[in-house]
């Protein structure tokens, strides 16, 4: 893999282009385009930038789908010397209007959603809330004199101009979180760190100009982006999907020639479901890359036999923290990787470190990773110039353990625990050990108010095709895996367990399924 480490992202993505320019890059279903071409969007973009006066060092906000045009804004926003917001493309105008206080940005692209009643009702509301914003409408809708079309924009004739050339310590993203923990988090990435970094994954994972990756996760969150900006830096091409649908994942395989998919256990699991090897050709297919939530050995030994490809599991965060293992003895064990000496810790309530084995909050060492926030504006570069294996430390919220010869554990979350009269269950470990069962395609776990004892352990449950579990029937089967209070008492049978588009539970909208559904419920003596 070529590339110095003293590089940005945007002196990264122009060497891509100037060495693969015929390769193609992105393929949405409007069009496709060429390294070069995705080079020359992004230069006429910048030009677009200069021309409505935008400031060096700006945040753009974008909201927009997984199509090209999220790639050429990304690309833009770098070669500008501007800062990217990625924003969920299906965000209100609430939303949109706190990630614009937030992180003080001064352009917003939008891409309306198909089939709203009015479809840029959002983009009035943000527009009261801040009346200077830049706003430009990515689509065929008719817009406000006042805003901008993406298409005026891009071809508006100007020459390619970078406002502030961005350097290595300066940011390059910041990635908003969803606020699942409370207020949204603004966290910044910097252009000589990830792009060092996600040359190295590129490389590790021998990336190849070769190589068809599906991008179906968003590019507004972390890992969305990083593996597709990986793709093209290694001069690989991106077939985009603006949501994931099994069917279609396994048509493009075969349409496409895929040969890289990623995706959380539940896209795994519906990949596996649907797969008909009369209908489906996957021989394509080489590498997977999972994320987002443990996944259970059985499932794994499907993904290596069924799909027929080398398996890396990632364990991350936005923060830009993480582990990632290709070991398959590690991934079986469990284990999510074996952090490098120094960079993590596991640590008690008082936050000192625990012994080896002990279950803690998972901590990582924020000199060797840079974790910053946008609102930290005296700490808004990166340490200089190496990071060291001590100082301040990101503590992640999570639990877990780490064993003797250093393979860290993921075991659950600190404040999802269930208490079920005094004792505490991890609804992780719960679905983990229901995703065993051949009987259940999908699981999420949660606590019920109980008037005794306080909380009860219920579980929502997908069934595989032409299966029909009972509660009666889980709980003996995961008897002897799960200690008695951590077995289900409460049952409900959905067609899906709704999830976010990373793969991770919609609460809002499970508890919208099980108010509609009667559930089973443990019968007490």
């Amino acid at each position: 893999m070529s590339g110095a480490d003293n590089e940005t992202l945007a002196e990264a993505l122009e060497e891509a282009a100037r060495r693969w320019p015929e390769r193609p890059a992105l393929i949405d279903r409007h069009r496709r385009l060429t390294h070069a071409e995705l080079a020359d969007a992004v230069a006429r973009l910048a030009a677009g930038y200069a021309r409505l006066g935008l400031a060096g060092g700006a945040r753009v906000v974008s909201c927009v789908s997984n199509r090209c045009e999220a790639l050429i804004a990304l690309g833009a926003a770098w070669r500008y010397g501007a800062v990217h917001v990625g924003a969920e493309d299906r965000s209100t105008g609430p939303e949109l209007a706190a990630i614009v206080e937030q992180t003080g940005a001064d352009l917003l692209l939008y891409e309306p959603v198909p089939g709203s009643a009015d479809p840029l009702a959002p983009m009035q509301t943000v527009r009261r809330v801040h009346p200077d914003l830049h706003v430009v409408i990515v689509g065929d809708v008719p817009v406000h004199e006042e805003w901008t079309r993406w298409s005026e924009l891009v071809d508006s004739g100007a020459e390619p101009f970078a406002k502030a050339r961005p350097g290595m310590r300066d940011p390059a993203i910041v990635f908003v979180s969803s606020g699942t923990t409370g207020r949204p988090k603004a966290t910044v990435g910097f252009h000589g760190n990830l792009a060092r970094r996600w040359r190295r994954l590129g490389g590790w994972l021998e990336f190849s100009p070769d190589d068809v990756h599906l991008a179906q996760l968003p590019l507004s969150h972390g890992f969305g982006m990083m593996m597709a900006v990986a793709a093209l830096l290694s001069g690989g091409r991106l077939v985009l999907h603006e949501r994931f649908s099994a069917e279609a994942a396994l048509a493009a395989v075969g349409d496409e020639g895929i040969t890289v998919v990623n995706g959380a256990p539940a896209h795994f699991k519906l990949l596996l479901n649907r797969l008909d090897q009369a209908r489906h050709d996957v021989g394509t297919l080489r590498l997977s890359v999972g994320t987002a939530a443990p996944f259970a050995p059985e499932l794994v030994t499907d993904i290596w036999e069924r799909l027929g490809v080398r398996f890396m599991f990632m364990y991350g965060s936005s923060e830009g923290v993480g582990v990632a293992t290709t070991d398959e003895d590690d991934i079986m064990r469990g284990s999510v990787g074996r952090p490098a000496p120094g960079s993590t810790a596991i640590v008690g309530p008082d936050h000192r470190p625990l012994p080896v084995g002990t279950v803690g909050e998972v901590a990582f060492s924020r000199g060797v990773y840079p974790v910053r926030y946008w609102e930290d504006h005296d700490a808004l570069r990166p340490p200089e110039p190496e990071p060291v294996a001590n100082g301040d430390w990101y503590y992640s919220g999570d639990l877990g353990r780490l064993d003797e010869e250093g393979r860290l554990y993921i075991v659950g979350r600190l404040k999802h625990q269930i208490d079920r009269g005094g004792l505490k269950v991890d609804p992780m470990e719960v679905e983990n050990a229901l995703l065993t069962r051949p009987e259940v395609a999908d699981a999420a776990v949660l606590g019920l108010l109980n008037p005794v004892l306080g909380e009860e352990v219920c579980a929502c449950v997908a069934p595989s095709p032409g299966e029909a579990p009972t509660l009666a029937g889980l709980r003996d089967a995961l008897g002897e895996r799960l200690a008695p209070h951590k077995l289900p008492e409460v049952l409900y049978l959905l067609d899906e367990i709704p999830r976010t588009r990373i793969g991770k539970v919609d609460s809002d909208r499970l508890r919208d399924l099980m108010d509609a559904r009667r559930p089973q419920r443990l019968v007490r003596r």
